[in-house]
């Protein structure tokens, strides 16, 4: 028998187990953004994923870090932490940095990708659960230094400036509210919102730089 051949029965759990927590992780944002995270029980998320009742507390330790891996999930299907480091990091100009996270922020508007995390992330905003701080912890704030950067640079001024802060909220509001509410801003709130990404990123740009040109231009000659 060779080594592979002996390998193979151990390995095909592992995958069995992967896939098992993947389909649970999948169910488990459905029912979450349905239900929230008080009116969830992991018992209808096993039934539903087709698994053990105790396979949510082998993958994940319990409801709670069930939960915490749902909103982690959701946060990295929008961008992922890695993706902005890495644009913050580039030697773009400033002003394709700022186009390039939009871009990426307005990519999945519609997406069934992002059905039920935008759904939860909106629940988890307007009534926040105990998990909520280790979640913006590793995620929110991370990220968020990064935008803070990125608007620094176009700025010329600390990240850590009262104006960028104030920038940030002008300009990355919009996109995440586009992302958490985006079928009832188009059908109801605003209807006949053009939400095609394209035009709508040139738009938001367009207004984002022209904002921006005006508080370094108001800084300059204070």
């Amino acid at each position: 028998m060779t080594t592979t051949e002996q390998q193979a029965p151990s390995r095909a759990p592992r995958q069995d187990g992967r896939a098992t927590r993947q389909q649970i992780l999948e169910i488990a944002g459905q029912v979450f953004a349905e239900r929230g995270f008080a009116n969830a029980t992991s018992k209808e998320i096993c039934a539903r994923s087709q698994a053990n009742v105790a396979a949510v507390n082998y993958h994940f330790e319990g409801k709670d870090g069930l939960y915490t891996a749902v909103l982690l999930e959701a946060h990295q299907r929008i961008m992922t932490l890695e993706t902005l480091e890495a644009l913050t990091a580039s030697e773009l100009t400033g002003e394709e940095k700022l186009r390039r996270l939009i871009t990426e922020l307005l990519a999945s508007l519609g997406s069934p990708r992002l059905a039920w995390p935008a759904k939860v992330l909106a629940r988890e905003l307007l009534s926040p659960s105990p998990l909520l701080p280790a979640v913006l912890k590793k995620e929110s704030f991370p990220k968020a230094l990064a935008t803070r950067r990125i608007i620094g640079e176009l700025l010329g001024l600390p990240e850590d400036d009262p104006a960028v802060l104030r920038s940030a909220l002008n300009i990355f509001s919009p996109c995440l509210f586009l992302l958490i509410a985006h079928d009832t801003l188009s059908t109801t709130v605003l209807p006949g919102l053009d939400t095609e990404p394209q035009p709508l990123l040139e738009h938001m740009l367009t207004y984002a730089l022209g904002g921006l040109a005006a508080i370094g231009e108001q800084r300059r000659t204070v």
